[in-house]
This record gives C-alpha cells, sequence and structure tokens, in this order.
C-alpha cells in the first residue's frame, strides 16, 4: 500500500531506525518514578507517513472559531490607542495565523516586535520574538528559528512563566526534529517539557505535550502508549478541547493498525473525520484524510480521498499544502495513466504555486524589513557603529549572491525550456508536412482512380447504353420498347454518377510537395541543439528512407524529439549523434550524447520517466526494438526496427 505523508514534518535520517515497524528493543527507561516504563515499542515508529503527519496537528491550534477571533482583534486594531494593547493585540493575531498563515503570522510579529522595541516593552518583545521564531521555522529558517527560541527561553525561565516554558520547549523540538540536534537532545527537551508542564495549575497544555511524547520520544511499550493516550484524553475531555480529543482518536486507530486491527481501526477514523468537519478544523480533517489515503490500497480510491484533502487545504489557504496535495494526486494519476486527471491536476498545480510563489516575494520582503528591525535594536544597543555597517553590508550582500544564485538558475531553466519549446514546435511542423504529404499521397490515387473510371467504366456504360438504343429502333414490340426504354433512363443515370464521380477525383487540388526526411531532421536537431553550444554529428543513409512509409517516419521524428528532450533535460551534454541506416532486414536508428544522464544509475524501462516510456511506446508500435546503453563517456539509445 503506498504511503502519502503529511509535509509539516520531514523525516530525516535519524528517524530512520524508528519507522519501519513496532518491532521489540531493549529497555530504555523512564521519563520518572511517576510514569510507566519506556520499554520496546513505540506507535509512531511505524509508518514514516504519521511522523510527517501529526506535526499538522502539534502546530495547529483549534480552529473553531478562530476566524471570529482573527476578525475580532482586527476589528479592534484601528481603534487602540495605548501602544502596550496595541503590541498584546499584534502578538494575539500573530498567535492565531501560527497555522492559518506563516506569513500573516511573521507580518504581526514584526510589526509587534518593532513597537514593542520603539516603548521598550521587553515582555511583548518575547512574545513577538516566540510568533517571529515560529514563522521562520514554518519557511524552513530552522537555525535562525532555533536562536531566537534559545533567546526566549531564558527570559520566561526568569518570569517563572512555565505556560510559556514549556510552549518554546514544544517549539524547539520541533525545529530540532528538522535534522538539526542529535535524538538525545529532543528527548531531553521532552522531559523538561514535562516537569515544568507538571507546575502548572492549569495543565490543559498537558494533552499536547503527552501526545508530542509519543511521536518524539524514544521506544514505549504498547502499555505506555495506551498510558500517554489516556492520559491525553483525560486532560482534553476535562478542558473540553474537542481538538485534543479528535486527535487521541486517531492516535488510537493508529494503535489498533500496529497491532493488526486494521478492521476496527476505520470507524475510528471515518469518525475522526466526520468530528473534524463538525468542528471547523481543517487541519484534523486533513490529517483524518491522510489516514483513509494510507488505509485505501486502490488508486482510484485514493485520488478521491486526495480530492477530498485538497478541497479541504484549500480552505486552510496552506499553499504548501496543496502543492504537497496536488503531487501526490499527480502521483495517483500518473499510476492510473489517466491523462485528463493529470491536466487537470497539473493546471491546478501551476495555479497553486503561482500563488505560493506571490507569498514567497512578500515574505521576503518581510524579511529584510525584519533583519532591519534587528540591525535598528544593534544600534541602539551599540556604540561602533562600524561594526553595525558591516553586518548591514555582509547581510546586503549575502543577499546579492542569493539572488544571483537564484537568477543564474532561472536563466537556466528558462533556456531549457526555451530549446524544448523550439524543439517541440519544429517538430509540430515537421509532423504536420508529412501529414500534408499523406493526404497528397491519397489524393494522388483518387486522381487515378477518376482516370481509371473515366477510361473503363464510364465507357463501357456509353457503349451499353448506345446499344439500348439500337435494339428499342430495331424493335416494334412495345412492351419491349417500353423496358428497353426504362433501362436507357437508369443507365443514362449510372453514367452521369460516374462521369461525374471520375471528373470529381481528377480535378482534386494538389497540396505541398513533401520536403526531404533528411532536412526535415536537421532542421528539428538545429532549432533545439544550437551550434554555438553543442557539436553535432547527423548521418542518414538515404537508401532506407525510400522502403519507409509516412507513418514510420512520423514515429521516427516523434522518437528522435523525446530523445533530444531528455538530452537538454538531463544529460548536461556537448556532443550529439544520430545515424540512421539499415542493416540486414531492419532499420536502425542510434542516438548517443557524452553526458551524465544515465551515468550513475541502471535505467529500468517499466518505471522510467515520461519521455523514454513515449519512446519504448512508439517503438512497440513499429513491432521494434529499444536498448540503453550507458556508460562513462555518456548514454546511447539504439533502436532497430523490421
Amino acid at each position: 500500500m503506498k504511503t502519502y505523508e503529511s509535509i509539516d514534518l520531514q523525516c530525516d535520517e535519524k528517524d530512520a531506525d524508528k519507522l519501519p515497524s513496532l518491532k521489540k528493543r531493549s529497555q530504555i527507561g523512564s521519563i520518572s518514578d511517576k510514569t510507566p516504563q519506556l520499554t520496546v515499542m513505540h506507535l509512531w515508529k511505524f509508518t514514516p507517513y504519521l511522523l510527517l503527519f501529526f506535526l499538522l496537528f502539534f502546530c495547529d491550534t483549534p480552529a473553531y472559531t478562530q476566524i471570529q477571533q482573527i476578525n475580532q482583534e482586527l476589528n479592534k486594531l484601528p481603534f487602540i490607542k495605548d501602544s502596550v494593547s496595541m503590541v498584546n493585540t499584534l502578538n494575539r493575531l500573530g498567535t492565531l495565523y501560527r497555522t492559518r498563515n506563516a506569513d500573516s503570522c511573521f507580518y504581526y510579529g514584526m510589526e509587534a516586535k518593532r513597537v514593542a522595541t520603539n516603548i521598550k516593552y521587553s515582555q511583548g518583545q518575547a512574545a513577538a520574538d516566540h510568533v517571529i521564531a515560529f514563522a521562520l521555522f514554518k519557511k524552513g529558517f530552522y537555525a535562525e528559528s532555533l536562536e531566537l527560541l534559545g533567546k526566549i527561553l531564558p527570559y520566561y525561565q526568569k518570569l517563572g512563566d512555565s505556560e510559556n516554558i514549556v510552549l518554546v520547549y514544544l517549539d524547539m523540538i520541533e525545529v530540532e526534529n528538522k535534522g538539526i540536534s542529535e535524538r538525545t537532545r529532543i528527548y531531553s527537551l521532552l522531559q523538561k517539557a514535562i516537569q515544568t508542564g507538571r507546575k502548572l495549575e492549569k495543565d490543559s497544555i498537558m494533552s499536547e505535550v503527552y501526545t508530542r511524547y509519543l511521536i518524539r520520544g524514544p521506544a514505549l511499550s504498547d502499555d505506555s502508549i495506551t498510558y500517554y493516550i489516556n492520559k491525553s484524553s483525560e486532560i482534553a475531555v476535562r478542558y473540553k478541547d474537542e481538538s485534543m480529543m479528535i486527535f487521541n482518536q486517531l492516535l488510537k486507530s493508529h494503535q489498533m493498525v500496529s497491532n493488526g486491527q486494521k478492521q476496527e481501526a476505520l470507524p475510528l477514523i471515518k469518525q475522526s473525520l466526520s468530528n473534524a468537519k463538525r468542528i471547523g478544523n481543517t487541519k484534523l480533517e486533513f490529517n483524518s484524510l491522510v489516514s483513509l489515503i494510507n488505509y485505501e490500497s486502490h488508486p482510484k480510491k485514493e485520488l478521491e480521498h486526495l480530492y477530498q484533502q485538497y478541497e479541504t487545504v484549500k480552505k486552510s489557504g496552506d499553499k504548501y499544502l496543496e502543492i504537497y496535495t496536488l503531487n501526490s494526486a499527480l502521483d495517483v494519476a500518473k499510476q492510473l495513466n489517466d491523462k485528463e486527471e493529470i491536466i487537470k491536476i497539473y493546471a491546478e498545480l501551476k495555479k497553486s504555486m503561482t500563488e505560493d510563489w506571490e507569498k514567497s516575494k512578500k515574505f521576503m520582503g518581510d524579511y529584510v524589513k525584519y533583519n532591519a528591525i534587528e540591525q535598528d535594536n544593534k544600534l541602539l544597543a551599540e556604540v561602533n557603529a562600524r561594526r553595525t555597517l558591516w553586518i548591514v553590508i555582509i547581510s546586503f550582500m549575502a543577499l546579492i549572491s542569493l539572488m544571483t544564485i537564484y537568477l543564474i538558475m532561472l536563466r537556466r531553466s528558462r533556456k531549457a525550456k526555451e530549446q524544448i519549446g523550439a524543439l517541440n514546435e519544429t517538430a509540430n511542423m515537421q509532423i504536420i508536412t508529412m501529414e500534408e504529404a499523406k493526404h497528397e499521397a491519397v489524393r494522388e490515387e483518387q486522381r487515378r482512380l477518376g482516370q481509371d473510371l473515366h477510361d473503363g467504366l464510364s465507357s463501357s456504360i456509353a457503349s451499353i447504353k448506345h446499344q439500348l438504343k439500337v435494339l428499342s429502333l430495331d424493335t416494334e414490340d412495345p412492351i419491349l420498347k417500353k423496358k428497353l426504354a426504362t433501362m436507357q433512363t437508369l443507365i443514362t443515370s449510372a453514367y452521369e454518377i460516374a462521369r461525374n464521380k471520375s471528373h470529381e477525383w481528377f480535378n482534386s487540388d494538389r497540396g505541398p510537395q513533401e520536403k526531404a526526411f533528411e532536412q526535415q531532421i536537421k532542421l528539428l536537431i538545429d532549432s533545439a541543439l544550437p551550434d554555438s553550444h553543442y557539436q553535432k554529428d547527423i548521418q542518414i543513409d538515404q537508401g532506407v528512407l525510400q522502403h519507409i512509409t509516412i507513418d514510420t517516419r512520423i514515429a521516427l521524428l516523434r522518437i528522435i524529439q523525446e530523445a533530444i528532450t531528455n538530452i537538454i533535460k538531463h544529460a548536461k551534454a556537448k556532443r550529439v549523434s544520430i545515424l540512421l541506416y539499415e542493416e540486414a532486414d531492419s532499420l536502425m536508428l542510434a542516438i548517443k550524447d557524452d553526458g551524465i544522464g544515465l551515468k550513475n544509475k541502471k535505467p529500468d524501462l517499466g518505471s522510467s520517466s515520461m519521455g523514454l516510456q513515449s519512446i519504448k511506446r512508439r517503438v512497440l508500435y513499429l513491432n521494434g526494438r529499444m536498448e540503453i546503453n550507458f556508460g562513462t563517456q555518456g548514454t546511447e539509445l539504439a533502436i532497430s526496427i523490421p
């Protein structure tokens, strides 16, 4: 069964030993003497998608009434006169946007930081830094996020703010999990979160801490897993946290699956989906659909769930999840070989990626402003202006370097697309020319048939008509005369039909003449592989071209087009040679390059790229054979057609 992963969490090599199954392990120990023994099994070591899937919930706050809360805070904002209240409201907005929109989260955190810095409101600065750290994490700035969280933690520890300390620990765990830290560091943070959380009078956050320990902590026995799920559920029920209740229901379903109770788990997954829809929590709805997708073994059902998942993600406004879901749907559509679905998904994917790019550009603008605020803070604290100037220059040069690298990559990508576009255009023109030649051959045959019809059948019918007329004049029998007259009428009609059809066929217009096939191939290659960048060697045996049909020529042209496309996209070649010749009773086509396309991996025609699959399909259509030879000197495609 294929597994589709949720994407906020990425599984690194450190997770690899924890993923495949719930196998027995050596005893690890316990957090404290008040918790069950942590032994050998861990629920979330059972598939990679579970590790990825649950951060979508852990980074989430209950979606129910969240939009209303955001609107309330936004409506208050224009009427706030007090700077401290302004900072607090901006930080609340940033927190509410944590999982709805990372760009908005960053924007409101940055605005709060700016105002708090100006009025020297330290508590507001710390809260703003916490919002900004989370936004940086969501945008992939892991080192920057971890550094900022490390600065916030001592401030909350000094205040004795246990709830915020736990929240910082939880955020640090997710950043560390991205591969920056060892597992022991993550386990230590989990233990600190649990120990700190026990000091809270209002321990509602512990429901999340216990479930986080299940996913990020060391291997647990089945009894320990059940213990922590029950602890989390008990707290969620006590504080009427319906989102955590649903989440724990999902945990139980996956524990059932890991214990071989797959049929019993399905109703729980469906119930979780229904409850998530009822309370309007799109992230829980997404996670429930992930479970259903991984539960399914039929691609069509998987695609249906993925479409449902896409509609859910669109409501959340998370473009990153939209793109991931569409890519998963595209994989299934390709597996089904459904061209209509593939085209539809590609269109949606292009739209989502465009919108995501626009958001990324805005975020980069906000990030530059954020860096400017940070520089202002350093200027206030530092006496040495020269040092600050150097920091600004270095930051600017780093940004210029990144932009330069990006523009170079963009230029290369655009150039390759232009080459492939020119190749496709030229190939299509050549195909049109060949189709015209094919129609011309049909018209020539029509003219020949028209001439034969005129000279043969029409003449014979005219002779019969004359004989009937003579017989009619020679006989005196009125009945016979009447019959002969009827036959004359029928013969005259047949003669007119044959005569008109022969003229119609004979007078059909002639179309444009076919170009030489060798010139068509050279034109196709020259348009895609300019002489300034490639050395080309094209050799075509003219004798072999006399024995191939128009359809075969079209197929050969398409094969050459696909091969050149692969060379442009993957090979990084400088030399390309094409050889077309006759050997025994077969037509041989060899296309060779000196690139790196398949140098490091053995090609598998059963699971190769769309381009190679297209070439293989055309070769099989012509009853031919295809081989791919690769080595340190490049790649060669050899095709033999009877």
